[in-house]
C-alpha cells in the first residue's frame, strides 16, 4: 500500500475514533450522569410526563418535607396516567398542598414548559423545581429555562431502566439535542 494512502486511512482512522469517542463522552455525561440539583426549598414542583409512580414519590417527599405548597403534574389526555385516573389528580383526596393536573398542548416538554410559564404568571412563581428521568434531565433544563424566566431546579428521578429503555432514551434524548440545536425558541 502506498505510503500516501496509508497515511490518508491513519488519520481518517484516527478521527473517526475521536469523534466516536467525543460522542460517547458526550452521551455518558448528558444521558447517564447529568447535572442535576439538590431538591430545595421553590414555588412549584413541577412532575414532567409522564407522571411515573417514582417521580410523584419524590414530589410527595419534596411536599411532605416542605419544600412547597403547590405541584403541578402533566398528564397524558387518556389512559391510566390520565387526570381522571392518576390518585394524584383526584379530588377525592385531601392534600396540604395544592395539586394541578394538566395535559399540556402539545404534550412535550416544550409544552410543559409553556404551561409552567403561563402557571408561574398566574400565580406569582418565581422559582420552580422540575422533576424528570436521569437521561432526560440536560435537555429539560435547556428547555425548560427557555420558557420559565425563574429560578429553576432539576431533580432527577434514578428510577432503575433497561438496557432496552437506555437504547431508547439514546436515541430520542439525542434527536431531541439535535432538535434544539435547530429551534432555538421556547
Amino acid at each position: 500500500m502506498p505510503r500516501h494512502i496509508r497515511n490518508a486511512l491513519i488519520v481518517a482512522v484516527s478521527l473517526m475514533l475521536v469523534v466516536t469517542g467525543s460522542f460517547a463522552a458526550f452521551s455518558i455525561h448528558e444521558y447517564v450522569y447529568p447535572a442535576s440539583d439538590q431538591p430545595t426549598k421553590s414555588d412549584v414542583i413541577v412532575v414532567l410526563g409522564p407522571p411515573e409512580a417514582t417521580r410523584i414519590a419524590i414530589a410527595q417527599k419534596m411536599l411532605d418535607a416542605g419544600l412547597s405548597q403547590n405541584l403541578l403534574v402533566s398528564v397524558p389526555a387518556w389512559g391510566v396516567q390520565s387526570k381522571d385516573e392518576l390518585p394524584i389528580c383526584s379530588t377525592q383526596v385531601k392534600h396540604t398542598y395544592t395539586v394541578t393536573c394538566f395535559t399540556p398542548a402539545p404534550f412535550t416538554t416544550r409544552g410543559e414548559a409553556h404551561e409552567l410559564q403561563a402557571m408561574a404568571a398566574e400565580h406569582g412563581w418565581k422559582s420552580a423545581t422540575v422533576i424528570t428521568y436521569t437521561p432526560h434531565i440536560d435537555r429539560a433544563r435547556i428547555i425548560v429555562s427557555r420558557c420559565f424566566s425563574g429560578k429553576l431546579s432539576m431533580v432527577e428521578d434514578r428510577k432503575p431502566l433497561s438496557y432496552a429503555e437506555w437504547g431508547y432514551a439514546f436515541f430520542y434524548q439525542t434527536a431531541g439535542f439535535v432538535k434544539l440545536l435547530l429551534d432555538q425558541n421556547c
